[in-house]
């Protein structure tokens, strides 16, 4: 799927959208985590785990801006702001997030996000 880092972010936040599980469970590694502001963490075995993703309390998100913070060679974190919309696709909040992308194989996914809540 992803060959580069950049393209795990952008293929996950495209299988985030899509609310397709298939596409979603493509783009992450597991185990996953992903970590809420107040510390609550949900791990995710496998994609059999993962949550009904049009129950989402948000249509879709857009990608504002994207920075890397920290790069091992096999694994990145980006510091990443995106706008949420509603289901008229009216701007919702604005919300941070750390996510961890690292090298399965030859692919690049996304293991970890970390949700730091609206800028």
């Amino acid at each position: 799927m992803s060959t580069t880092p950049m393209a795990a972010v952008n293929d996950h936040m495209a299988a985030i959208n899509s609310k397709q599980r298939d596409l979603f469970a493509a783009s992450m590694a597991f185990p996953f985590v992903h970590m809420q502001p107040d510390g609550e963490k949900i791990w995710w075995a496998s994609a059999d785990d993962l949550p009904d993703l049009t129950a989402m309390p948000f249509a879709r998100s857009e990608i504002q801006s994207v920075e890397i913070l920290a790069s091992s060679g096999d694994l990145n974190i980006y510091s990443l702001r995106f706008q949420r919309f509603d289901d008229d696709d009216e701007p919702l909040l604005l919300v941070q997030g750390l996510w961890g992308v690292y090298r399965v194989g030859s692919q690049w996914k996304v293991g970890w996000r970390q949700y730091l809540g609206a800028v």
